[in-house]
């Protein structure tokens, strides 16, 4: 998709809606769409992923499943690929679990801003080999000393302070602006960038179209800059 194509103003709530907007970056509207960019797009075996979200989204459907949890990690791409699409096992707050579970995320960097404490469970990271670090400022995020591949992953209600269904109490834009050049260095390098809007939990159907323009074009702008001149964006 060009981005140019994409009509702002016409985005609306959609569990199905999932798009390539350029520059290596997918937008959608249910944050379980994630999962599926990540393993069609994957580069490498093994990346830390940055999920930058109100929400832990940290969820394991699969405990008391043994059945669909071998399903899950004997799935190919494209099964993968199908169940997500069910939204059955795979859902808006727990497509992370299982990409670590895959073997596809190996080390999770946390901004989030819940209260609960629902982070990734301590013996699933265990037994997987992998770990989660959590961020507190802005700050802290965009000094995290992170090697190797690496995932982006953002959802605009990060930039929400209500905690209401469809209310919205948004920072300021220059307060987002200021956010998104922090983590600059982490958007440019990473192989991967993933923007759910999650209509109703990021304020309005209006404050949801708002964030999303200028989240995105503000991303796309940062990894197109980035790129060496005349290197083609290819989607895949």
């Amino acid at each position: 998709m060009n981005p140019m194509s994409l009509d702002f103003d016409s985005l609306s709530e959609d569990d199905q809606f999932l798009a390539h907007v350029g520059e290596g970056i997918w937008l959608m509207d249910d944050h379980r769409w994630a999962l599926k960019v990540w393993e069609t797009n994957r580069k490498q075996d093994s990346y830390a992923l940055i999920h930058a979200d109100y929400h832990w989204d940290a969820c394991y459907d699969f405990y008391d499943s043994p059945e669909q949890e071998a399903r899950l990690l004997s799935a190919s791409s494209s099964d993968l690929a199908e169940l997500v699409a069910a939204g059955e096992w795979i859902k808006l707050d727990s497509f992370i679990a299982p990409a670590i579970r895959r073997g596809l995320i190996n080390t999770v960097h946390f901004y989030c801003f819940q209260d609960e404490d629902e982070a990734l469970d301590e013996d699933l990271l265990k037994s997987c080999g992998a770990k989660q670090v959590f961020h507190s400022s802005v700050e802290s995020l965009a000094a995290a000393n992170i090697d190797g591949p690496l995932i982006f992953d953002l959802c605009l209600d990060l930039f929400n302070r209500s905690d209401q269904w469809e209310k919205g109490d948004l920072w300021s834009d220059e307060e987002i602006s200021r956010f998104l050049e922090a983590v600059r260095p982490m958007v440019v390098r990473s192989d991967i960038v993933t923007i759910a809007m999650s209509f109703n939990y990021s304020g309005t159907h209006a404050d949801t179209k708002h964030l999303a323009r200028l989240v995105v074009l503000t991303l796309l702008a940062q990894r197109h800059d980035a790129q060496p001149c005349g290197q083609p964006d290819l989607e895949r």
